[in-house]
C-alpha cells in the first residue's frame, strides 16, 4: 500500500514536472506572447528595386543606411539577407509601431535586388498591454523609404 501510493506520487510528480505550463505564470505567458508579437514577421508587398552591387557590398550600404537615418537595428542577418529595424512606438494608449524591412535577392555576381517594405502594426496599452496586430504594409511610406535607399545606393557603387 505505501509502494503504490510512493509510485504514483512520484509518476503524478514527474508529469506536472514535464507540463510546461506548469512552471510558468500566467505574467510569465504574458510577457512571453508580447515579446513573440513584437518580432519581425516575413510581409508581401513593398518596393522591390535592382543595384548593379554585389550582396555583400549592398547588404554593408544598406545596413549604413539605416543606421544613418537614425534606425535601430533589430535584425541583420547577412546569411538570409534580411534586416530589420526596431518596432518605432507612436501613441499613448491607441499605440502605432512601425518598422522597416529590407531584403536582399542575389540575382547574380554583380547584380543585386532590394525589396523594401515598411510595416505598419498596432496595439493597445490600457490597463493591460495587447500584443502588436499582424503587420501591414505601408506602400506610401515603403516607396519613399526605397527611393531613399536607391539614391543611397548609388552614391555608394
Amino acid at each position: 500500500m505505501y509502494r503504490q501510493r510512493l509510485l504514483v506520487l512520484a509518476i503524478a510528480t514527474a508529469i506536472v514536472a514535464s507540463h510546461s505550463g506548469a512552471a510558468q505564470s500566467r505574467h510569465e505567458r504574458k510577457a512571453r506572447q508580447l515579446e513573440k508579437a513584437a518580432q519581425p514577421k516575413a510581409v508581401a508587398g513593398g518596393v522591390t528595386f535592382p543595384t548593379p552591387m554585389p550582396i555583400e557590398k549592398c547588404f554593408d550600404a544598406v545596413l549604413n543606411h539605416l543606421k544613418r537615418r537614425g534606425h535601430d537595428i533589430d535584425l541583420a542577418d547577412r546569411e538570409a539577407g534580411r534586416i530589420a529595424t526596431v518596432i518605432e512606438v507612436a501613441g499613448g494608449h491607441s499605440q502605432t509601431g512601425t518598422r522597416a524591412l529590407a531584403t536582399l535577392i542575389e540575382d547574380s555576381d554583380s547584380q543585386t535586388s532590394v525589396r523594401v517594405a515598411v510595416t505598419a502594426q498596432k496595439r493597445k496599452k490600457l490597463l493591460v498591454t495587447e500584443p502588436w496586430s499582424d503587420p501591414k504594409v505601408d506602400e506610401s511610406e515603403s516607396a519613399k523609404a526605397a527611393a531613399e535607399m536607391e539614391k543611397a545606393l548609388q552614391g555608394a557603387r
